[in-house]
C-alpha cells in the first residue's frame, strides 16, 4: 500500500515537473518582454554620454522619448495577431514564431548604425512581446492543474520583474550593444527550449484532433484527470454545429454575446485599472526620488533595489496566489495601492519628511500593485474567456492594456504640468479604489476551479439565452 502511495506521489511530481516545463516555453517570452521594457533605461543615459561609437549620432529629447516609448504602440497590433494565431496554428507554434522575431530585433538594436536602426529594433521587439502578452496566459491556463495554474500565472509578473532586473544589470555594467547581444542569445536558446512544449490539449480539443489532445493531456495531467478530459470533449461534441455559419455571422454571435462581452468588460476594467492608477509612472518618478536621497553616481544601485523589492514582491505573491482567493488578493492590492499614492499625495503637498516619506510611499505602492493590480488581470485572462473565445478575448484584452500602458505613458507629463504631482497621483489613487470597489462587487472567484467549472459558472451568469437565442437564429438565416 505504502508503495502505491509512494508511486502515485512520484507520479504526481513528475506531472507537476511537465507542466512547469511547458510553461517555461511563454514565460521565457515574458523574461524576453521584461528585458525590452527595461532597456531605454539603462540605454538612453549611454546613448547621451558614451564616446564609443563617434559615428553614432546622439539623439534629441524628441528621439529620446520615441527610443523609449517606441515599443508600446506596436505590442497592441501584436495582441490582436496572436489573437488570431492561437486558433489558426496553436498556443505552442504562436509561442515558438516569435522568438526569431525577438532574436531579428535584438540583433538589429546591437548593430544598429543609427537612430532610424535602432527604433525600428525596439518596434520589433515591441510587437514580439504584444503577441506573448496574449498567447502566455492562455497556453498556461490550458496546460497546468487548476491548483498549480494560479501560482504558474503569477510568475508572468515574476518573470518580467526578473527580466527587467537582469537588463538594468548588465546595463549597469555592460555597454548598450553587448546587452543588446546578450538578449539576442537569449531569444535564441529561449527558440530551443521551446520545441520541447507540448500543445495545448483545448486547442487540439477545439481543432477534432482528439487523438492528439488526448495524449497531451495524459503527458501533461496523467490517467487520474481524465474525467475532467472526457467532460471538456464532451463539451465540445455537444456544441458542434453541423451549419457552417459565415464570417459575418460568427463575428455579430460573439460580440452581441454576454458570455463573451461580460469576461471581455472585466477583463478590460482590471487592465484599466491597473495601468491608470500609473503604475509606469510611478516607477519613473521613484527613481527621481532614489536619486536625490542617494545622489546621481548611485542613481543605477537605486534602481537595481527597486527591481529587486519588485522581484522579492513578485515571488512572494506566487506563493499567496495559492493560498489565498483572487478576490482578497485584488481587495488587498487595490486598497493598499489607492492608500500609498494618497500617502504620496499628500507628503507631496504638505511637504512633510521630504524625500523618505515620498520614497517609502512610492515603494509600498510598487509592493501593494505587485501582489496583484499587475499580475491578477494575466491570470485571468487565461481563465475567464470561453474556450472557443479565448484567442480573440485575450487579444484584444490584452491590446488594450498596452494601449492603456501607451495612454499613461503619454499624458502623464501634461497631468503634472497641470495637476502637478500631488494631483496626479491622486488622481490615480481614486483610479485604483474605485476600479477596485468595481472589481470587488463583481469578479467572480475561479480559484482551484477547472476551466470547465469556470466556462459553466459564466454561462449561468449571463444567462447565456441571448448566445443560444442568436446561434438558432443564425442557423435558420443561413438555411
Amino acid at each position: 500500500m505504502e508503495k502505491n502511495c509512494g508511486q502515485a506521489d512520484a507520479s504526481d511530481l513528475r506531472l507537476r515537473v511537465r507542466q512547469l516545463l511547458t510553461a517555461l516555453s511563454p514565460l521565457l517570452g515574458i523574461f524576453l518582454v521584461g528585458l525590452a521594457s527595461g532597456y531605454s533605461a539603462v540605454l538612453l543615459p549611454q546613448l547621451k554620454v558614451s564616446t564609443d561609437d563617434e559615428d553614432f549620432e546622439r539623439p534629441t529629447v524628441n528621439e529620446q522619448s520615441w527610443i523609449a516609448s517606441s515599443p508600446i504602440p506596436s505590442m497592441a497590433p501584436g495582441c490582436w495577431l496572436s489573437g488570431v494565431m492561437l486558433e489558426k496554428i496553436g498556443r505552442r507554434k504562436s509561442t515558438a514564431l516569435a522568438y526569431p522575431l525577438f532574436f531579428i530585433g535584438w540583433a538589429t538594436i546591437g548593430f544598429a548604425p543609427d537612430i532610424a536602426s535602432l527604433l525600428v529594433g525596439r518596434i520589433i521587439t515591441g510587437f514580439c512581446s504584444g503577441i506573448m502578452g496574449a498567447v502566455t496566459p492562455i497556453y498556461i491556463g490550458e496546460t497546468s492543474d487548476p491548483d498549480l495554474r494560479g501560482m504558474l500565472l503569477n510568475m508572468v509578473i515574476l518573470t518580467l520583474s526578473f527580466g527587467i532586473l537582469a537588463v538594468h544589470a548588465l546595463g549597469t555594467w555592460l555597454y548598450w550593444r553587448t546587452t543588446a547581444y546578450i538578449c539576442a542569445g537569449f531569444a535564441a536558446i529561449s527558440s530551443l527550449i521551446c520545441i520541447a512544449a507540448k500543445e495545448s490539449p483545448t486547442w487540439l480539443i477545439n481543432k477534432g484532433r482528439t487523438d492528439q489532445a488526448r495524449e497531451s493531456w495524459i503527458y501533461l495531467r496523467g490517467w487520474k484527470s481524465l474525467d475532467e478530459y472526457q467532460a471538456l470533449e464532451n463539451s465540445r461534441t455537444r456544441g458542434r454545429k453541423t451549419v457552417k455559419r459565415s464570417l459575418y455571422v460568427k463575428l455579430r454571435t460573439t460580440f452581441t454575446s454576454r458570455f463573451f462581452l461580460w469576461p471581455l468588460g472585466l477583463m478590460c476594467l482590471f487592465f484599466f485599472t491597473a495601468q491608470f492608477s500609473g503604475y509606469n509612472v510611478v516607477v519613473y518618478y521613484s527613481v527621481e526620488l532614489l536619486m536625490e536621497v542617494t545622489g546621481p553616481e548611485n542613481a543605477h544601485v537605486g534602481t537595481l533595489v527597486v527591481d529587486v523589492i519588485r522581484l522579492v514582491t513578485s515571488a512572494i505573491t506566487c506563493y499567496l496566489i495559492k493560498k489565498r482567493s483572487r478576490r482578497t488578493m485584488t481587495f488587498v492590492s487595490g486598497f493598499g495601492s489607492a492608500i500609498a499614492l494618497f500617502l504620496l499625495s499628500l507628503s507631496i503637498y504638505f511637504e512633510f519628511g521630504q524625500p523618505w516619506c515620498s520614497c517609502v510611499a512610492l515603494l509600498l505602492y510598487i509592493v501593494f500593485s505587485t501582489m496583484g493590480l499587475l499580475p491578477l488581470p494575466w491570470i485571468l485572462t487565461g481563465e475567464l474567456f470561453p474556450r472557443k473565445l479565448k484567442g480573440l478575448g485575450s487579444g484584444i484584452a490584452t491590446g488594450f492594456s498596452f494601449m492603456s500602458t501607451f495612454a499613461v505613458v503619454k499624458i502623464a507629463p501634461g497631468m503634472i504640468l497641470s495637476l502637478q504631482q500631488y494631483g496626479t497621483f491622486a488622481i490615480y489613487g481614486l483610479v485604483a479604489l474605485v476600479g477596485t470597489c468595481i472589481l470587488y462587487l463583481t469578479l467572480p472567484e475561479t480559484k482551484d476551479k477547472t476551466l470547465q467549472e469556470i466556462e459553466m459558472f459564466m454561462a449561468r451568469k449571463t444567462n447565456r439565452v441571448d448566445v443560444k437565442s442568436a446561434e438558432q437564429a443564425d442557423d435558420r438565416g443561413s438555411n
